[in-house]
């Protein structure tokens, strides 16, 4: 059985308890894993890496496992699933990066979310609360950075799309996470000086003057980093 906060979806999920979902917990989005081989998804989780455990549990294949995020108010629009998680990071399937890069997956991914019903306004409410309350500072340094940049990237594609509302909610995400990272007692002295000047540089790029001439390029090659390191590691 999954947690009490997650679900195990085997069925059609209907955009108006995905939007139920999204408004108790980030506010705009739904992160999911899907299980293309089963054609079930784990829905609900603060964190993809805790959906994969919960199908992993039930006796899914990690090669099949998958992350996405689901925005419920954006129903009908074609980025409404976004391919974007740590746990596809998956080189030896020839996955090299946070998406989903084979087309052919993309489209088994979409046949199983497939939801019915209408498309809901969802306010935004940016929140990681199990994480707040001393979870996150279980995890390694590489896997909070990894997890902050999957924010960081979406907040960098929100702004190339001039998408305000994304960029918003995936640079509040990104920020408090940081906060987190940044209160966490395991890092002092130069580890900690790091991750301060890179949510400054965040900061900067997303919503100052680009003081430091970062490109979206590079502060995705500075967070992609500690992914790779984060499932290497594993």
């Amino acid at each position: 059985m999954p947690p009490d906060d997650m679900e195990v979806i085997r069925e059609s999920v209907t955009v108006e308890h995905l939007a139920g979902l999204a408004e108790s917990g980030f506010g705009s989005l739904v992160k999911a894993v899907v299980d293309v081989d089963k054609g079930i998804l784990a829905i609900g989780g603060e964190m993809h890496a805790d959906e994969e455990a919960v199908l992993l549990g039930l006796g899914s294949s990690q090669t099949d496992l998958w992350g996405i995020n689901l925005y419920p108010s954006q129903y009908g629009q074609s980025d409404w699933i976004e391919f974007d998680s740590m746990i596809n990071i998956r080189p030896r399937q020839g996955n090299r990066s946070r998406g989903v890069d084979d087309p052919t997956v993309q489209e088994k991914i979409v046949a199983i979310v497939c939801p019915s019903g209408q498309e809901l306004n969802v306010a935004e409410q940016a929140l990681h609360a199990s994480l707040a309350a001393g979870r996150w500072h279980t995890l390694t340094l590489n896997e909070q950075l990894g997890n902050v940049g999957s924010d960081v990237g979406r907040a960098i594609r929100a702004k190339a799309h001039r998408d305000d509302l994304r960029l918003q909610g995936a640079l509040e995400r990104a920020l408090e996470l940081l906060d987190l990272t940044l209160a966490d007692d395991r890092w002092r002295g130069p580890r900690r000086r790091e991750i301060s000047r890179a949510r400054e540089v965040v900061c900067d790029f997303l919503v100052g003057d680009n003081d430091y001439a970062s490109t979206g390029e590079s502060l995705d090659a500075y967070f992609f980093a500690f992914a790779v390191a984060a499932r290497r590691d594993r």
